[in-house]
């Protein structure tokens, strides 16, 4: 045989066995992988908890032929509600602007449909009240009505600090993951050997929104605090969870 020859067959046997090699640890991987089993469950949960903050949205509307006359309307109105809330004994902190718009538009004269529309401006002045006090609700809500407020959007019922109750949440969630896990490893004669991976899906919670359509009305007819009960919040936690089989 040649120098040349041997030379050839020598790197062909040696690529040969450089692909034995590799394909069969290919093989092996993917043999240890076909006996690597994963059990993935969904796990949640959901607490209540008493509320210990209420938000009010309150909002002063004014309307005028002239943009002026409805911006000055306004801030004279707004200024009587914050300090009917400031005498009642709220702070500063506590009276926030949510948010402060003027618009115009235009309406048509009702008893004279062939004359031309009229244009008019609105401003409108949202104060946020934010609140411990969760039995004076109502009485804030009077209160503000009383001094020119005209508008009640939303009374929130928060947690001032739900980080506690969300990781409690989620841990119960996690632990829910874990016990389908157990239920399905058990029922295929299989046990669960470790975590693989766990993945936080949403961890939030829900205030409760008292939010009336008969709220407004209550307000303007009734001489007595008007009553506004809270209820729970909930908190809410979910998990996607993976976990590595053993036989028995």
């Amino acid at each position: 045989m040649s120098k040349n020859k041997f030379l050839f067959t020598s790197f062909l046997l040696l690529v040969l066995i450089i692909s034995i090699g590799v394909f069969g640890e290919s093989y092996t991987v993917l043999a240890s992988s076909t006996e690597y089993r994963i059990i993935q469950t969904y796990g949640e949960s959901e607490l209540t908890a008493k509320p210990d903050l209420a938000k009010i949205s309150i909002a002063i509307q004014t309307r005028s032929r002239l943009a002026d006359d409805a911006v000055g309307e306004n801030a004279r109105i707004s200024n009587m509600v914050i300090k009917a809330l400031l005498d009642f004994g709220l702070s500063e902190n506590e009276i926030k602007t949510g948010s402060y718009r003027l618009y115009s538009y235009r309406e048509p004269q009702k008893e004279h449909p062939d004359m031309d529309e009229l244009y008019y401006y609105q401003a409108t002045n949202e104060i946020i009240v934010s609140t411990a006090q969760l039995d004076a609700v109502g009485e804030i809500i009077d209160l503000a009505v009383i001094s020119g407020a005209n508008t009640v959007n939303y009374i929130n019922f928060e947690l001032m600090d739900p980080q506690d109750l969300m990781l409690q949440a989620l841990q119960m969630a996690t632990r829910q993951a874990f016990r389908k896990a157990e239920a399905i490893a058990r029922s295929v004669n299989e046990n669960i050997a470790a975590l693989y991976a766990v993945q936080e899906e949403k961890t939030g919670y829900t205030p409760f929104r008292f939010q009336d359509s008969t709220l407004q009305r209550e307000i303007a007819l009734s001489s007595a605090p008007t009553p506004i009960e809270a209820d729970d919040v909930i908190i809410r936690a979910s998990v996607i969870a993976e976990f590595s089989l053993v036989s028995n």
